[in-house]
């Protein structure tokens, strides 16, 4: 009998009918991939960052591209928590943290190490507490203490193929039936809300990236480089914009069509406008409710 709780979501049962057969027309992530580019204006967005910058510097913080696009993708997964779900073991589940994972290099260099920054957000987090807990984060990632995993992985690999192979299958067995360890979810960065990609730090432009069928991260996100594009304004003069392209892999089975368009244009309105991120939103009892998010003392 399938455990009904498990540590990272809670189990939905009010899922219409035709959803809830996807996982099975659709079993693995990778075979229910959507992609889907977005086209962002960022002229207002560089100028409203470089006024707050102004002041934060003072406080030896800034605000960067790569944080207001991560403040929007967090700001409107508390507004439309319907994105906020997975699917494991054929079923649906609401993720009860807000919760995203990108990579870091500890130095850029071709053999620069990388590490993984798992960071959970609160509804109510504006983009200066975003910024902050990213940079926060951060420096605990590229320190000492955040190279554990990399040494966990190097032991594992130290094992013989078909060992792994059963630990692998192992592991996943025990996901789909809800018997995963707290510390193995929260430490994972497949178990995550949105895994994003921030190649823009390498003036690149923005790659469609894969899914992986390990874990229940339904969203890859990638932020390119920002780009100069001279267009014809309404009186048919060339002006000058720049401009941000980002690119998503996400799990079609988590949200139907017409849903998870209008939240992708909420993200890029936000990414376009984050002076509307600079105060806490207003979460209603019922939206809060529809979030199932656990207490934040249990979130830390």
């Amino acid at each position: 009998m399938l455990k009904k709780t498990r540590p990272d979501g809670t189990l939905l049962t009010d899922i219409p009918p035709f959803t809830l057969l996807l996982p099975y027309l659709m079993p693995q992530k990778t075979g229910a991939t959507i992609y889907f580019e977005q086209d962002v204006d960022v002229t207002e967005t560089l100028a409203y960052m470089k006024t707050i910058n102004r002041e934060l510097i003072k406080k030896r913080q800034i605000v960067t591209l790569f944080e207001v696009v991560l403040a929007a993708a967090a700001r409107t997964l508390a507004l439309r928590p319907k994105v906020n779900r997975f699917v494991s073991g054929n079923h649906y589940y609401q993720r009860n943290q807000i919760v995203f994972n990108f990579v870091a290099k500890k130095e850029l260099s071709d053999d620069g190490q990388e590490v993984n920054v798992k960071i959970a957000f609160e509804p109510e987090d504006t983009l200066v507490d975003v910024a902050r807990k990213v940079q926060r984060d951060i420096r605990k990632a590229v320190s000492e203490d955040g190279a554990e995993n990399e040494k966990v992985v190097a032991s594992l690999m130290k094992l013989p193929s078909w060992v792994l192979k059963l630990a692998v299958r192992a592991m996943n067995w025990l996901d789909e039936h809800n018997l995963m360890a707290r510390s193995l979810i929260e430490s994972d960065p497949m178990w995550c809300s949105v895994f994003l990609t921030n190649v823009g730090s390498f003036n690149l432009d923005a790659p469609y990236h894969h899914l992986f069928d390990r874990g229940n991260c339904p969203i890859f996100l990638a932020v390119g480089r920002v780009r100069e594009v001279r267009l014809l304004d309404a009186k048919g003069q060339l002006e000058t914009k720049k401009k941000l392209y980002l690119r998503y892999s996400f799990d079609d089975r988590v949200a139907e069509g017409v849903y998870m368009a209008k939240t992708l244009t909420m993200l890029q309105d936000f990414v376009e406008h984050p002076q509307k991120l600079s105060e806490p939103p207003v979460i209603s009892p019922e939206l809060r409710k529809e979030l199932r998010l656990r207490p934040p003392s249990e979130s830390e």
